[in-house]
């Protein structure tokens, strides 16, 4: 089986066995994906269930053109697939990578109540006691905060995500860099804190905390964490595991 994360920045495939293990993973930018990259890998794995979780129309409408034309078996997550959790948020405006990242946070993790999600945007979500979603914030991506603070630089070269060792920095990219790591990690331990107290939540709870961003603030963050990178995908295998038969 093949689980799809589609994201506005990137393309996840996880290629996983029988008994729900990851085999390998690869990863695309999105602004790259497109009908002939997408039928070559389809073609290779005729054989195996897709199942895909996408908040990008254009890519969904490409993976659904390419498995017609091979006739290979995909699934979309929110059509042929629902995610069975209860949800207080608005459902025309919910995603459903933020539903699967939920799901699978109740399914595998014991009493996890906050799940905050590191892509394109920030999604820190909210579990009730029972395991229902409840809903979030969603807050400005550490990738996306980069490209403009870069853009307003007037720098000749595009700043690029990286750690800076020294405390005070003392040129533009250290500074940028520097900053969006201290800030994310005082503003996500802020949140942490401030929504344990809200939820009454012991402060020894983890959080638990996913996407492919994550890991570059993960050593600054105060707070008990369960690092993740991959919970999306491993939500849309245990949802495959009992939808499909």
């Amino acid at each position: 089986m093949i689980v799809i994360d589609v994201g506005n920045t990137s393309l996840n495939f996880m290629w996983v066995d029988d008994k729900g293990a990851a085999i390998k993973t690869k990863r695309i930018p999105t602004t790259e994906a497109s009908a002939a990259g997408i039928k070559e890998i389809f073609s290779k794995n005729k054989q195996e269930n897709i199942v895909v979780c996408s908040v990008v129309p254009r890519v969904t409408a490409l993976l659904k053109k390419v498995s017609n034309e091979l006739a290979v078996n995909l699934y979309i997550i929110g059509q042929k697939i629902k995610v069975p959790i209860k949800s207080s948020y608005n459902e025309r405006h919910i995603g459903m990578d933020r539903l699967v990242a939920a799901y699978a946070a109740k399914k595998i993790y014991k009493d996890v109540r906050i799940v905050v999600d590191f892509g394109t945007a920030i999604t820190f979500d909210i579990l009730s006691r029972e395991g229902d979603y409840e809903g979030g914030l969603i807050l400005p991506g550490l990738g996306s905060t980069l490209r403009v603070l870069s853009s307003c630089a007037l720098l000749p070269k595009k700043i690029k995500l990286r750690f800076v060792k020294m405390a005070i920095p003392r040129d533009t990219p250290d500074s940028i860099n520097k900053g969006i790591e201290e800030g994310f990690s005082l503003m996500i331990d802020s949140l942490i804190e401030k929504y344990k107290k809200i939820l009454k939540i012991k402060n020894n709870t983890k959080v638990i905390i996913t996407g492919g961003d994550a890991k570059f603030i993960l050593q600054s963050l105060k707070s008990p964490i369960i690092f993740d990178q991959f919970l999306v995908m491993k939500g849309l295998s245990l949802l495959a595991a009992e939808s499909i038969r």
